[in-house]
């Protein structure tokens, strides 16, 4: 049985949005490491020493509503896990890295500042010659606070629909699901065709820019490939960005992208997605 604490003397440094796995390696005594997957099964199955397991849908989405986690249900999960507002965190993934993405986005919404993304997740740490463990980590309790979310990062459907649906440049929103998705060719499982509770298409005016592009393999593309593949979908400097996907995991991972790797201002996420837009009575759609 293991146990780990961030050590409050390590001294204070720049925090990289992203980590490569020697890097970790380096500074492992200091940060907090939470694997974040779909469930907890992958890291019961070999997790990085000491880190700790965060479920997607079970700890970062509400229960009995759709949408991020509250505020309280935040502050409890972070203290149940012991870290403190101040610890530096990096965040992992064993499979697709949009679930620690999302992860990191959840975390700036209530405002934690030092935290960093694993580059290429639980398999660069063990092709890095980075060792697994299957011990359960003991956690003393913290009292996590947070003021709150920040508004900066996220938008609702009511504003999405009054202030960026259809309005001109410098507004851009990037729709990161398939060419397929985005064209209205490729249904969810969920879309009852008898039903009809969610129709075919995208957000009119959207650009498609599919999550895939930003990735080799698990890890991201470099600066430039980036900076390149959003300037081609016509990012600025001036741009008023708004990315989604179908229920905001995918999305992460161009968020992440444009607001921690490229520094974009003005980058907010419609988390509804396509699962809650397609679904709407009476609003605009575009197809192909």
């Amino acid at each position: 049985m293991s146990s780990w604490r961030a050590d409050p003397a390590a001294p204070a440094e720049a925090v990289l949005p992203l980590v490569d796995a020697r890097w970790l390696q380096a500074h492992r005594d200091a940060v907090v490491v939470l694997q974040v997957d779909d469930d907890a099964t992958p890291y019961h199955a070999g997790h990085l020493p000491g880190s700790l397991p965060l479920s997607t849908y079970d700890d970062l989405h509400e229960r009995v509503r759709r949408g991020p986690v509250s505020r309280q249900g935040f502050e409890r999960l972070m203290s149940a896990l012991g870290v403190g507002v101040d610890d530096h965190v990096v965040l992992c993934s064993a499979g697709s890295p949009s679930h620690a993405a999302y992860a990191f986005w959840v975390m700036r919404l209530y405002g934690h500042r030092r935290l960093s993304l694993l580059d290429g997740g639980l398999p660069a740490w063990t092709a890095a010659g980075g060792e697994l463990e299957d011990a359960p980590v003991v956690v003393a309790a913290a009292d996590y606070r947070t003021p709150g979310r920040d508004p900066s990062v996220i938008v609702g459907r009511d504003e999405l629909l009054t202030r960026y649906v259809g309005a001109p440049d410098p507004v851009l929103i990037l729709d990161c699901r398939t060419e397929a998705e985005y064209e209205g060719h490729v249904q969810h499982q969920l879309d009852v065709v008898a039903e009809r509770h969610r129709v075919p298409g995208h957000i009119p005016g959207s650009r498609n820019l599919p999550s895939g592009e930003l990735l080799e393999g698990r890890a991201f593309a470099p600066l430039e490939r980036l900076r390149t593949l959003f300037a081609d979908r016509g990012l600025t400097a001036g741009s008023d960005v708004v990315v989604y996907c179908r229920v905001a995991d995918r999305s992460s991972l161009l968020w992440f992208a444009l607001a921690e790797l490229l520094q974009h201002p003005r980058v907010r996420h419609y988390v509804g997605g396509w699962a809650e837009y397609g679904s709407l009575v009476d609003v605009p759609v575009e197809l192909h």
